[in-house]
């Protein structure tokens, strides 16, 4: 996906998003999806229904339409990101494993300290 521009979101959303400076997320301010497990992504009321921001921002972007199945994959692993130059469509299966090795590869260098 080419760059989108963060100046050519809905300013509803973009009041909403914070871009941290270093590693050039879009985090997401409002609510979110909770702490529990598969918590933390942002979620807002879009047309109607309320969503994880990360897809709506993907779809106002350009992003193609997500297979059956499909997620987004939040290549920059923060939850609450959604710039959609950090997002990566992929099967269900895929994202897991990416988690699990991400994981591991957090737990080795935490011990390596």
């Amino acid at each position: 996906m080419k760059p989108f521009p963060f100046d050519d979101l809905p300013p509803r959303l973009a009041a909403l998003i914070a871009i941290h400076p270093g590693g050039g997320c879009w985090l997401w301010q409002g609510a979110d999806s909770g702490s529990g497990r598969g918590g933390g992504y942002g979620r807002v009321k879009w047309r109607g229904v309320t969503q994880a921001v990360h897809r709506v921002v993907w779809q106002i972007a350009g992003g193609r339409v997500l297979r059956k199945g499909e997620q987004l994959d939040h290549e920059c692993r923060a939850r609450r990101c959604c710039n959609p130059a950090h997002l990566r469509p992929m099967f269900q299966p895929r994202n897991m494993k990416l988690a699990h090795a991400r994981r591991r590869a957090d737990f080795v260098a935490e011990a390596v300290r």
